[in-house]
């Protein structure tokens, strides 16, 4: 399915070279310029005859268009291999650097200017056969409304499934009520498409309909035309958004107090920027505005105060809604539906409006075979409703976002996409093509994929590591892409199809690439052993390759027919078992990014590598073994991302970094005994404005006298960084002192900080007056044994930490209290994890204040026997702690998550507990759970042996009890996370795995007990007489229901 936006888009990036100042002096000297004009004026017809990039027009659908429309991409990606060739004879890939002595030379050979001919005019006759088609065909409006669905304000509680909503719903509701000086006054409710945003907003507003007088629901159709408004519960009017406005605009002129005023879908900010801005006297009537939206920067843009971004549904409540929409009820759902039925909801990515989708198609389908037959098809292309609701958002996107947006698809299911890998390869492949700063570009692209939902941030303790896209949005991407993303198995690409993408995870599937797939641009071999046999392959039959990804193929030697690849632009070569690289690497003039991270066998790199100059990042960081680098960076000015560079005795210093004025994220490590003072003065870091990003890092030293301490301290206040940096990490330093430009006057605007293995400082310096920094971890500092006032300093706004929002405190042996911090500092911190503190006692004291205070994760604290009193805060995980005794008062917890704290024996004032989740190392539920609760837990999910689970699978094993009592939903997993059963207090019905079953029905009557007569009391042996008879009765209906089960 071929995108006339995407194709427009690549025929204008061949036009704007075609333009450029080095290629037409090329053509003139080469006599094809007439040629190069014809070619021009063609590419400018299609462009005209298919629409421009913000039009939207597309050719009639039909299959004539679209095989038309793949020529015309494989036209426009040959001109851009032409135009690749032009530059690569000149002798270099820079336009600035060329002359009219280098072009001459690469002309005079009467072979150059016919094959240069030769090529521009077959591309001629191509279009000369494609545009009169195109013409005939006729033109059709793209339609990019998708499917209309409006939304009314009747609310039903039982459409809302999932763990967050009633807490999300709460959470909203109580800042809704809240009023005075510094109140919110605009909300927004932020997700990705059919996540269930509308939900949510509809849950409010019902459950606000006593708070406020008026409450107005306003409902936005897709192309943003027109505007339904209810009025409490009652429909008002339907109308176009100019008359709507101003009926809205007398709401909110301040005549109407106590108003709740809620839009949903909006996608275009600038209508409501105007009606907002035009009537500020609302925020000061007690007036409440909520606006749903795909797009956090729309709501940003409006003015929101407070966001709350809607998430997935989890595996579990994901089967709950399944289950609920397909009209199972109290059905048996046996251990294989349940597996098929929790792989669809996988499938799709936990939206709530595919699983709803996909359930009604399963309503009276209660066969497995049928359950399976449904998981095996493909999502996108057998449910039009769920391809057009995604559809609506994909069509929002500019241009160039839509082009990462398929791009990502090729990427395997789960992978986690890293900012710096995908903005690399998006730069390759040329999509940013004209910028003035390629990666500012593709990284706004990056981020807005995040902030739209359709890439999902990774959290790790450390912060944000990548993005993962949704199962069900990379089988979209696939759809959109057509034929030219494939992820399947080549041996399956027809003959009418062209990729132009393709990802690999079998070795064995190179040599299954049919012999008519020659045009490949990308390659990704991912996680697959690479013979040097098949490396030879790709090279020899993909000379047009772009990028070349081979990290973790285990590949050993790289061959020297690498230099034919000619136009590659990306090599990633990361966690591989090369030696080397061979010098024909230095023919690779147009290569961009080196990428050799990881690579513990690596030993050499060739003086080649200095020949590359339009490298834009070159990263050979942990390679242990590397000492031999032996190319000079003179040359490579147009470097902006270098890591892993350290300074040598045999020439290589720091000095050679001053030349590197582009560079905006460095990494030096080795730094030691041997940096010379002198060397790092003539580095000149300050001097480098672009640069934001730094990490610097020392070689391992076991105890360093205090000489060489000393001097590590003087070599990195030589390294003086500019005043732009907004990222620092330090690692493995051992001076005796901080550097005397770690200071808050001098990194005034840095924004993330990571100190790591700094083992001989018993001090930390005053962070606490850093006014922007947002994240901040603090590991490894062996010899501390207490924080206190000195990290807090003296903050000149009076609070320390004011923008703050993660911490991280990981490897402190020797840590046992951190005081020093007042009730005001760190407003903002929401996410705190210590891991490794085994002496500390207790959680800091101050955290208390900490009213944003979300997260807390806790794991490997021995010495920890408490935690109490932390009134804002709403996820506790606690691990490996094995002297923690009590958790207690903790008002607002939400989620708590137990692992091998076995002396936990008290769990008490958590009232609003609704997930708990625990990990038991022994056959044992913990006595605490045991105990009659305040909390009504609405799910409880229980890790344990299968000795553990079993005393739980049945009304009758020895948890039975507990497990029916103690919440709505119950899900039992084994260590290795297979489910083992489930239960639902709703039906009474417990859901067991297969595994589950086969146990249970091995143990037979085992988890039966009958009791022993009681003692000769009044009543006894008749009272034993009833219990023998009812265990009786149990016995023989258990056999009947394992009957009944294998029989089906």
């Amino acid at each position: 399915m071929e995108s006339t936006v995407i194709l427009n888009g690549i025929i204008a990036g061949v036009i704007r070279s075609l333009a450029d100042g080095g290629i037409a002096m090329i053509v003139k000297v080469a006599c094809v310029k007439k040629d190069i004009d014809i070619l021009e004026r063609r590419l400018l017809s299609i462009m005209a005859l298919i629409g421009d990039a913000e039009g939207h027009r597309i050719l009639a659908q039909s299959e004539a268009a679209d095989h038309r429309l793949k020529k015309l991409r494989e036209i426009a990606y040959e001109a851009e291999t032409i135009i690749d060739l032009f530059r690569i004879e000149v002798g270099t890939s820079r336009p600035q650097d060329w002359d009219a002595a280098s072009i001459c030379k690469c002309v005079k050979e009467v072979h150059i200017r016919c094959q240069i001919g030769n090529d521009i005019q077959e591309l001629n006759k191509k279009l000369d056969t494609i545009i009169p088609v195109i013409q005939q065909l006729g033109l059709a409006a793209e339609d990019q409304s998708g499917i209309d669905s409006e939304v009314a304000p009747h609310y039903n509680e039982s459409n809302t499934i999932g763990r967050g909503v009633g807490s999300d719903c709460n959470d909203l509701v109580n800042l809704l009520r809240r009023g005075g000086e510094g109140a919110h006054v605009l909300f927004a409710i932020v997700g990705t498409v059919g996540v269930g945003k509308s939900t949510l907003a509809l849950k409010i507003y019902h459950e606000m309909r006593g708070r406020f007088r008026t409450r107005l629901w306003v409902n936005i159709s897709n192309d943003s035309r027109c505007i339904t408004i209810w009025s409490g519960d009652t429909f008002k009017r339907r109308a176009r958004m100019s008359e709507q406005r101003e009926v809205l605009r007398r709401y909110l002129n301040g005549s109407t107090r106590n108003l709740l005023l809620v839009i949903d879908n909006v996608r275009k900010a600038d209508d409501w920027n105007q009606l907002l801005a035009a009537n500020e006297a609302f925020r000061r009537c007690g007036c409440k505005v909520i606006v749903t939206t795909r797009d956090e920067n729309v709501a940003r843009t409006m003015g929101v105060t407070h966001f709350h971004r809607v998430k997935c549904l989890n595996g579990d409540d994901g089967w709950l809604l399944l289950h609920k929409t397909a009209n199972l009820g109290g059905t048996v759902t046996t251990g294989k539906i349940q597996d098929v039925g929790r792989s669809i909801v996988q499938k799709c990515s936990g939206v709530p409006m595919a699983i709803k989708t996909i359930g009604w198609n399963l309503r009276g389908r209660s066969r497995e075979d049928e359950w399976e037959s449904i998981h095996s098809q493909d999502i996108i292309s057998s449910y039009p409703g769920i391809r057009d609701t995604i559809d609506t958002t994909y069509m929002e996107l500019k241009y160039r976002v839509k082009r990462c947006f398929l791009y990502c698809s090729l990427y395997p299911e789960q992978f986690v996409i890293k900012q710096q890998c995908a903005t690399q390869q998006w730069i390759a492949e040329g999509f940013f093509e004209g910028s003035p700063n390629l990666e500012e570009a593709a990284e706004s692209c990056y981020q807005e994929l995040i902030e739209r939902g359709l890439l999902l941030p990774e959290h790790e303790a450390k912060g944000v590591v990548g993005a993962k896209m949704p199962t069900l949005l990379r089988s979209f991407a696939l759809y959109r892409s057509g034929d030219e993303n494939c992820v399947d198995n080549p041996s399956r690409i027809s003959s009418t199809s062209k990729p132009w993408r393709l990802c690999i995870t079998d070795e064995e599937a190179i040599e299954a690439i049919p012999v008519y797939v020659t045009r490949l641009r990308t390659l990704f071999v991912s996680a697959s052993p690479l013979r040097r046999s098949s490396l030879d392959l790709i090279i020899e039959r993909f000379p047009n390759l772009r990028v070349l990804d081979l990290r973790d193929t285990q590949v050993e030697t790289i061959p020297k027919m690498l230099g034919r690849l000619l136009q590659l632009r990306y090599l990633n070569l990361s966690n591989t078992k090369i030696r080397k690289l061979p010098r024909s690497i230095g023919n690779l003039m147009m290569l961009q990014f080196l990428i050799l991270q990881n690579c513990p066998c690596l030993t050499q790199i060739t003086s080649h590598v200095g020949r590359l100059e339009n490298l834009r990042g070159l990263d050979f960081s942990g390679a242990p073994e590397l000492n031999d680098v032996r190319f000079k960076l003179v040359k490579l000015t147009e470097l902006n991302c270098l890591h892993g560079f350290f300074p040598a005795n045999h020439g290589r210093t720091l000095k050679e970094l001053h030349a590197l004025c582009n560079l905006t994220s460095l990494q030096i490590v080795r730094l030691g005994r041997a940096s010379s003072i002198e060397d790092a003065h003539q580095s000149r870091l300050q001097e480098m404005d672009n640069l934001r990003e730094l990490e610097l890092c020392c070689s391992s030293v076991d105890r360093p006298p205090v000489d060489i301490q000393e001097h590590m301290k003087d070599v990195f206040d030589a390294l003086r960084p500019p005043q732009s940096l907004t990222s620092l990490k330090i690692d493995g330093y051992y001076g005796n002192g901080f550097p005397s430009w770690f200071s808050v006057s001098h990194l005034t605007v840095l924004q993330r900080l990571t100190l790591d293995g700094c083992v001989h400082c018993q001090r930390l310096p005053a962070l606490g007056e850093m006014m922007n920094l947002k994240f901040l971890a603090i590991i490894g500092f062996s010899l501390l044994t207490e924080i206190n006032y000195e990290l807090r300093g003296a903050p000149a706004t009076g609070v320390a930490f004011p923008l703050l929002e993660q911490l991280f405190l990981g490897r402190m042996q020797s840590m046992v209290s951190w005081s020093g911090l007042v009730d005001t500092d760190m407003p903002l911190l929401e996410r705190l994890q210590l891991d490794g503190c085994p002496s500390m006692i207790s959680v800091p004291s101050w955290l208390q204040h900490c009213t944003a205070l979300k997260s807390l994760k806790i794991h490997h604290a021995d010495a920890l026997q408490n935690i109490e009193n932390l009134l804002a805060l709403k996820e506790l995980q606690v691990h490996d702690s094995s002297n923690l005794k009590r958790i207690f008062n903790l008002r607002r917890l939400e989620e708590l998550e137990i692992v091998n704290c076995t002396h936990l024996d008290t769990v008490q004032d958590v009232p609003l507990l609704r997930l708990l989740h625990l990990d038991e190392p022994t056959a044992q539920l913990p006595e605490w759970l045991q105990k009659k609760q305040s909390f009504t837990l609405r799910r409880l999910e229980i890790i344990g042996s299968e000795d553990l689970l079993d005393r739980c699978s049945s009304s009758t094993a020895r948890y039975g009890r507990l497990i029916k009592d103690a919440a709505d939903h119950v899900y039992a997993k084994l260590h290795g996370g297979s489910l083992y059963f489930s239960y639902t207090k709703s039906t009474g019905m417990f859901d067991r795995s297969r595994r589950c079953r086969d146990r249970y029905g091995m143990q037979g009557t085992a988890i039966l007990a009958v009791p022993v007569a009681p003692r000769r009391v009044h009543g006894g042996w008749e009272t034993w007489i009833k219990y023998t008879l009812c265990a009786i009765f149990l016995i023989v209906s258990q056999f009947f229901v394992q009957w009944a089960v294998s029989s089906r």
